[in-house]
């Protein structure tokens, strides 16, 4: 499109101009500044499963065309762009050199970056990741013009059949030479002509596959194809039942029962020549495959010495070589029959092609052409359907030497490969031969050495052990003199202890009867102060019994009167903290509040969120306060509480020592620093479902306590009546 095109606007249609795969330069190699175009361009970013799609209109308004010309076409701008349809950036450019990648990545880093991990991507990179993915699409493109295309039926996503599938693998000239079958219904899992090595590639690791291979060796009438015969002379077939090496225990014991119904089923094509249980791609080393053929073809004299030798890897190769070479003829003359249906020529479908994520095309041009007459348009499309049939036709041709080219130097490549492996066998068997030797050069000299070594040390062991001897013999004389020696002081040793022990009898008699009198005479003293002390003790029990018995018939006078003085509650209230503490009325007004009352009745009951202990935990109880103890259970009030504590005993007592909102702190103290008890430290922290319910749970809480230790104090019925408290049914140790 580089020349300028005359005629009527306004008569002129939009029409596709050139469509591709290479990106922004190459959609530039189709751009004039003396033209007026539209693009629709599809920008992809990042890779793998993260790529991204944006899609870019471009208006081309080309500096050089007339400015009426330019006018008249950009009117129609919004036309064209509504034909590429939606777009996530509209970019106007004047010239040519202008539409550049670092132009775009400056341009679109908003657009671009919006939904990229990657928010702090500069347009460098994103630069680079662009030109990295039009890379690898012109590669795709370039290898799916030098060659056909896969070699296995699901690479060419053709639809065959098990049965076709087999029946083209017992074929000697078949278009396959293996195929593979899944275990649960015997579906078609995938066949190929590839060979043993293409197999192995479709050897899937989590199942269990029955499958057939053909091998071939030589050929024997020409055929048209240069350098192939047509049928081959020797040909085989292996059962191949592959065990993957992550198949659980379960599926592989039930797919392998099912080995005899595959191999039923591949012998009713071909005749088997012996099977193969594999469970890793090394128990299908071709060299061992063949080897065995050969050994069985010599056991059984079904062939020829003549055939015998043609059992080979190279024969294989080779004959594999123009089966492969065969076959991909034949796909080439499949592609050219329908490649130009694969074309795109239709406005609407590339631009559906660029619009869709992953689609052939990433980019579309759309200019207006002036309408052509009937038998011009007739003549133009037959010249195009003729260009384009010439194209194909190279392309096929040029395919067909590509491939031949490529498998030539895949053969070249394998000859040298097996020549460099043979050589490396050489120099490992050498190597192996040398270290070997070495080796055994070594173990004769290390024996010579510890011969010699062994000598030497039964020489010294013989010159220790009569050493040793005449050592022992000469300690042997010196201990029999030792012996004497101390026999004779052990002797003089006892008679002087004998001696000393006699005279140590006689002191310590004197001893215990100077002890024994000293001891008389102290509890002697002991006793007259004892009982001194006895006497003056009753004393003073008489008068604190008389003491206790005033104060008895007052206080009794008192309850007469009205309440006893000792159960006014005290603004000094021992188990109030000081915050906690109320005012006299207050107390007065709890105490009254109890007279009369049964103290086993529940005072309060409901659930709480409670910590107890120093846990950092709340935990949902249901708690009640009676009888001058605090229980709580996990759920209901039913039998007995899972925790109880005494608001007050002879040794310990609770004591409110926060309140603050919703939370009441208790926590436990020792009566008179007595620290005997485990309790003593002990907090519990309460929380209320509001601050009035926390304040109901603290005036009951204050109440009980106050009353606890009024009873402690005073163990009388409120109304003057002897009685216990533990008739309120509180224990006092």
């Amino acid at each position: 499109m580089a020349g300028r095109r005359g005629g009527s606007v306004s008569s002129a249609e939009a029409s596709l101009l050139a469509a591709g795969t290479g990106g922004v330069e190459e959609l530039c190699e189709h751009l004039a500044d003396d033209t007026v175009a539209w693009a629709l361009l599809r920008w992809e970013v990042g890779s793998g499963t993260f790529v991204r799609s944006k899609l870019v209109a471009i208006h081309f308004n080309g500096e050089e065309v007339p400015a009426v010309r330019r006018g008249r076409l950009n009117a129609r701008s919004g036309e064209v762009l509504a034909m590429l349809g939606e777009a996530h950036a509209t970019l106007e450019v004047k010239r040519k050199e202008d539409l550049h990648l670092d132009f775009m990545c400056e341009r679109l880093m908003k657009v671009l970056t919006a939904d990229v991990m990657e928010k702090s991507m500069s347009a460098e990179a994103l630069r680079k990741d662009y030109e990295a993915l039009i890379a690898e699409r012109k590669l795709r493109k370039a290898t799916s013009q030098k060659s056909v295309g896969p070699r296995t039926a699901k690479e060419n996503q053709k639809q065959i059949s098990v049965d076709r599938a087999l029946a083209a693998v017992g074929d000697a000239t078949g278009p396959y030479n293996w195929v593979l079958l899944e275990p649960e219904k015997f579906e078609l899992h995938n066949a190929g002509y590839g060979g043993l090595l293409e197999m192995k590639v479709w050897l899937a690791e989590d199942l269990v596959l029955f499958g057939v291979i053909r091998f071939t060796f030589g050929r024997e009438t020409a055929s048209s194809v240069e350098g192939m015969t047509a049928s081959p002379k020797v040909v085989k077939y292996i059962f191949v039942h592959w065990v993957g090496p992550n198949v659980s225990a379960v599926r592989r014991g039930k797919w392998n029962a099912k080995q005899q119904q595959a191999d039923a089923q591949v012998r009713a094509i071909c005749s088997i020549t012996f099977r193969r249980e594999a469970h890793s791609l090394d128990d299908l080393d071709l060299a061992d495959l063949i080897s065995e053929l050969w050994r069985l073809a010599v056991v059984d004299g079904a062939i020829t010495d003549a055939g015998k030798s043609q059992i080979s890897v190279e024969e294989y190769m080779a004959s594999l070589a123009l089966e492969q070479q065969k076959q991909l003829e034949a796909e080439l003359e499949e592609f050219g029959s329908d490649s130009a249906s694969r074309m795109c020529t239709d406005l609407h479908t590339c631009v559906d092609s660029v619009r869709e994520a992953g689609g052939e095309m990433n980019w579309v041009l759309l200019g207006m052409q002036k309408r052509e007459a009937p038998a011009q348009a007739a003549g133009a499309k037959e010249a195009a359907a003729n260009a384009k049939k010439a194209e194909e036709e190279r392309l096929a041709k040029e395919a067909a030497a590509n491939a031949k080219k490529a498998e030539e130097e895949r053969r070249v490549k394998e000859t040298a490969a097996n020549a460099k492996k043979a050589e490396e066998e050489r120099l490992a068997k050498e190597a192996a031969a040398n270290a070997k030797k070495a080796e055994e050069e070594r173990l004769a000299k290390e024996a010579a050495a510890n011969t010699k070594k062994a000598e030497e040390e039964r020489l010294v062991t013989k010159a220790a052990a009569e050493a040793k001897k005449a050592e022992e013999e000469r300690l042997a004389k010196e201990a029999a003199a030792n012996a004497k020696k101390a026999e004779e002081e052990r002797l003089a040793t006892e008679a002087a202890a004998e001696a000393k022990k006699v005279e140590d009898e006689r002191c310590a008699r004197e001893a215990a009867a100077n002890t024994k009198k000293v001891e008389e005479e102290r509890l002697a003293k002991e006793a007259a102060a004892e009982a001194k002390k006895v006497e003056e003790e009753g004393r003073a029990k008489e008068a604190a019994a008389n003491t206790k018995k005033a104060e008895e018939e007052r206080l009794a006078k008192e309850v007469v009167q009205g309440e006893p003085a000792s159960s006014r509650p005290r603004a000094d209230s021992p188990f109030l903290t000081e915050e906690a503490r109320p005012s006299e009325s207050v107390i007065s007004t709890r105490l009254a509040g109890h007279k009369g009352q049964a103290s086993t009745e529940p005072r309060m009951s409901g659930p709480l969120k409670l910590k107890s202990g120093w846990g950092w935990w709340w935990a949902k109880r249901h708690v009640k306060l009676t009888g001058g103890k605090l229980q709580w259970w996990r759920k209901a009030a039913e039998g007995l509480p899972d925790v109880e504590y005494r608001l007050s005993d002879g040794l310990t007592r609770w004591v409110l020592a926060r309140h603050e909102g919703t939370d009441l702190e208790m926590r436990c103290e020792s009566r008179d620093n007595h620290h005997g008890s485990k309790a003593v430290g002990e907090r519990v922290i309460l929380r209320a479902p509001s601050e009035a319910e926390a304040q109901k749970w603290k005036d009951a809480l204050m109440e009980q306590m106050e009353y606890v230790e009024m009873l402690l104090a005073w163990p009388m019925h409120l109304d003057g009546r002897q009685g216990d408290i533990r008739n309120y049914g509180i224990e006092y140790p």
